[in-house]
């Protein structure tokens, strides 16, 4: 007859304790103990380079993902909120705000009564981040942020997949290869030809060329690496990353991810080369 043990005299024997340290861990899995507590991975942004992350009060999963690089790489940042946002004077307080994606995030007038203050950043927000750019700052934004500050600051580009059909173009997570212009000081340690993650993404165009600097565009040929992809015409060699001048600063408008639920590792660079490049335009 065999015994029966219950889970509370079995957990006894095997003298379960809490994990204290990321070398519990290691140890456990057979790999090499580190010998101090410093993270083996260097902080990719400049010293004294103040970095904001957008937070919106719905919650959202790329701006959680946006985080988790951050942290992932040491890089210091300070989360932006409403209130933070609204009450002004940006500028004093940061070099780079990121505005992770959020196709939600179309204007939302709060002060309206009644209004539904979870749809995004309200007009005055708006305000406090054209202010912002106007007087220096660099406005770094991911995919589905980049269709407010289209319409909303009538900027001169415009997305060439709005609109269409699944049954015209359908992309819905797959690994496109895209062009890239290495003397643009944000694809400074770039190749020339990068893989870039898609997922229902979006593609630009300008409509004033002289005012767009395009950093990378989805590639003329073979742009399909891995994945799906309907409608190969309607993207290739359409603009994947821009930068566009507003005042004395600009924006960085990134039509896919470069940080997609931080498995990008290839794409990170162009995000800490958009910060870094901050301390250049202030000299």
């Amino acid at each position: 007859m065999r015994a029966v043990v219950s889970l509370g005299e079995a957990a006894k024997e095997r003298k379960l304790s809490l994990i204290e340290t990321e070398n519990d861990v290691r140890r456990d899995l057979g790999l090499m103990l580190w010998t101090g507590d410093k993270s083996p991975i260097a902080n990719p942004i400049k010293p004294g380079i103040r970095v904001a992350i957008y937070q919106g009060p719905r919650g959202n999963m790329d701006e959680g993902w946006t985080r988790y690089v951050f942290d992932t790489v040491n890089a210091p940042y300070e989360s932006l909120r409403d209130p933070g946002l609204n009450e002004g004077n940006l500028r004093s307080r940061f070099d780079a705000i990121v505005l992770p994606s959020d196709r939600s995030s179309e204007p939302a007038d709060t002060e309206a009564p009644g209004a539904d203050v979870g749809r995004g950043i309200n007009d005055k927000g708006f305000k406090e981040l054209a202010r912002f750019v106007d007087a220096g700052g660099t406005l770094i934004c991911f995919d589905g942020s980049c269709s407010a500050l289209i319409k909303q600051w009538k900027l001169p580009l415009r997305n060439v997949l709005e609109g269409l059909r699944s049954s015209e173009f359908y992309c819905p997570g797959s690994i496109l290869r895209i062009n890239v212009d290495t003397s643009n000081p944000i694809a400074r340690t770039m190749a020339s030809d990068v893989d870039a993650y898609f997922i229902n993404s979006s593609a630009f165009e300008a409509t004033d060329k002289d005012r767009v600097h395009v950093i990378a565009r989805y590639a003329k040929e073979n742009v399909l690496r891995s994945g799906w992809l309907l409608g190969e015409d309607k993207i290739k060699d359409r603009i994947a990353l821009a930068e566009v001048g507003m005042g004395k600063g600009r924006l960085v408008l990134f039509a896919f991810r470069p940080q997609h639920r931080g498995q990008t590792w290839g794409t990170f660079p162009f995000i800490w080369n958009a910060v870094n490049d901050v301390q250049n335009r202030s000299r």
